[in-house]
């Protein structure tokens, strides 16, 4: 990784590499904008790792994370053949159900971001299908990763 992707990466989280694979690709030439979804769900997985890595976040009961909404902001088209970092962080819990996580999705060949996603996520109790309260062990496990409170 170059000090330039580096210096973008500053400040996010579970950092991860994926190869553009030809099959995202459309008629266009570029990768369907649909991907940069999954891509951004990737990201936001592999924080979510990091929190149950370092023991119980919250998850195993019948609440867990789902996404509510998300916002794609393209900047450049990515093509194949290249690989993207990308970084991801929470930037905001607004309420005691949800807490909004930014990916940023970064071209390791133009060293530039190539999208950024905002996704809502809100804690979701499946056995009676409603928000839920965010877990407490969980919040406080993302202000300890983020480095403040929220």
């Amino acid at each position: 990784m170059t000090d330039k992707i580096k210096e973008m990466l500053n400040g996010y989280h579970a950092i991860i590499e994926l190869p553009v694979q030809w099959g995202d690709m459309d008629l266009a030439n570029h990768v369907n904008n649909v991907m940069y979804a999954r891509y951004a769900e990737s990201a936001r997985v592999a924080y979510l790792d990091i929190l149950e890595k370092e023991g119980s976040a919250g998850f195993g009961t019948t609440i867990g994370p789902i996404l509510a909404e998300i916002n794609i902001q393209y900047k450049m088209p990515l093509r194949y053949p290249d690989w993207m970092y990308l970084g991801t962080k929470v930037i905001t819990m607004p309420d005691e159900c949800s807490y909004l996580m930014e990916s940023l999705i970064i071209s390791k060949k133009h060293e530039r971001v190539a999208a950024i996603a905002v996704a809502k996520i809100v804690s979701y109790d499946y056995s009676i299908f409603k928000k839920a309260p965010t877990p407490e062990i969980l919040r406080k496990r993302i202000e300890e990763l983020e480095g403040k409170t929220f």
